[in-house]
């Protein structure tokens, strides 16, 4: 692939951190927490267990500040766990075991780190875990990034000049053309990643996600971006005095131009080709695109991006099983008080019934889209009941109109009123944390 960058036609760049992990000082309530999160782990594993059914890791929950988190396992000590939205992995350790680490240890994901912006995301966890916290927080891990509106194929492993002499390259083929897909320079604690960043998305689940980060940030779809960026790790931030979160956000930018000039892409063309081959590429100038970089590598607009927090202290909706009976145990009341039998045969009846509700309920709401009189058809099924309508995306007088209309259709003998009653329990929630109304309870 021909080089067409030079100094007069230098591409756009997003600048950013894309990956941040860290620890936090615990102080003097975290062993009740943590003894806590394993009763809540040890009685979800039971429930399953005593019904014979098998389950995954990701299946076991725990409420941690009203936040819910999947289970992810246990490695190196650490109880892992991930945020029931994906902003986030933490782990949990015995504070007796492994005294020479902190007790909690947070890995910031993309798609914590693109939805809500880094400073919100680092409010939104301290909040979560305010309780437990000295507000210390250790540096382990940062990866500074730029990404980059070109095709940057046509680079290899002979163009870079490094103060550290490993190289480990991939390339890739590509329309029965070799082309260069992934580039490193450098091992742990600091090295250079350099990517094909459209590859990568092809079958990521965050695909969708980054697109919309790219358009908001002005680069286009259809063009090449490639991802360029510095992993390091806690021995080499030291060097530079760099031991925590803050620390690194203050000292970020100075940062990644040291970076770039420790591993410099070179333009060949200033040294004579007898020396290209040779230790006087050392001497080659820097390449326009590598000092464009360096020198527009700014976190201002990556840092002033923040979601609201009080809407971001939402609770994480999960439907656990203790709402699950709650629930069953209303419409039993409800049916125990127009003379039903409350049985074993009731249920063995009901879940009859359950087996055979394949077929998806038909509900007619306004449309959220067009005037009052149209009408929009949504398809809910046991599957997709809390997906049927995006609750988010409703203001608050259409949010009204679809509770109103889910009232009104409890009374309809041919729909399921079960997953009516569902719905409406989850646009309440939305309605609650709008602060239009108090949440209300359903009363039979």
């Amino acid at each position: 692939m021909e080089n067409n960058i030079n100094s007069t036609n230098l591409p756009k760049l997003i600048s950013g951190i894309d990956t941040l992990y860290y620890f936090y000082e615990s102080n003097n309530n975290y062993d009740d927490f943590f003894i806590d999160a394993l009763d809540q782990l040890e009685d979800n594993k039971g429930r399953f267990e005593k019904r014979d059914i098998s389950y995954e890791n990701k299946d076991i929950k725990v409420s941690i500040n009203n936040q819910v988190f999947e289970f992810n396992g246990k490695a190196q000590g650490f109880y892992w766990f991930t945020h029931f939205d994906n902003y986030l992995t933490v782990g949990f350790k015995d504070h007796l075991e492994n005294r020479a680490l902190n007790d909690i240890q947070v890995q910031f994901t993309a798609n914590g780190i693109y939805t809500l912006g880094l400073k919100s995301l680092l409010k939104y966890t301290d909040d979560i875990f305010k309780d437990i916290i000295t507000g210390y927080k250790p540096i382990t891990r940062v990866d500074l990034n730029v990404f980059v509106q070109a095709d940057l194929s046509w680079l290899s492993k002979d163009m870079f000049v490094s103060r550290k002499r490993k190289y480990t390259t991939h390339f890739k083929e590509v329309s029965s053309k070799y082309k260069l897909q992934t580039l490193y320079i450098g091992t742990a604690p600091f090295l250079l990643r350099l990517y094909d960043k459209k590859e990568e998305l092809k079958n990521s689940k965050k695909s969708e996600m980054m697109y919309e980060y790219f358009l908001n940030n002005g680069f286009n779809k259809e063009d090449d971006i490639f991802n360029i960026e510095f992993e390091m790790h806690r021995k080499h931030l030291k060097i530079y005095n760099i031991l925590t979160v803050d620390d690194l956000l203050g000292s970020a930018e100075k940062l990644f131009r040291e970076s770039m000039d420790s591993i410099r892409l070179v333009d060949i063309d200033t040294i004579t080709e007898a020396s290209k081959n040779s230790a006087n590429r050392y001497k080659a100038d820097t390449h326009p695109l590598w000092q464009h970089i360096s020198d527009s590598y700014k976190l201002k607009d990556f840092l002033s991006i923040e979601a609201p927090l009080e809407r971001l202290k939402r609770k994480s909706y999960s439907y656990s099983i203790e709402e699950a009976i709650q629930e069953h145990v209303s419409l039993a009341k409800k049916y125990y008080i127009h003379n039903g039998v409350i049985d074993e045969q009731f249920y063995d009846e009901v879940l009859e019934a359950f087996s055979k509700s394949k077929e998806p309920v038909h509900i007619t709401t306004p449309s959220i889209h067009t005037n009052e009189e149209d009408k929009k058809e949504l398809i809910i099924t046991h599957e997709n009941i809390l997906d049927s309508v995006n609750l988010k995306e409703l203001n608050n007088m259409e949010l009204e109109k679809y509770i109103k209309t889910l009232e009104s259709n409890m009374s309809k003998p041919d729909l399921d009123f079960h997953l009516i009653i569902k719905q409406h329990q989850t646009a309440l929630i939305e309605f609650k944390f709008r602060g239009i109304a108090k949440q209300e309870e359903i009363v039979f």
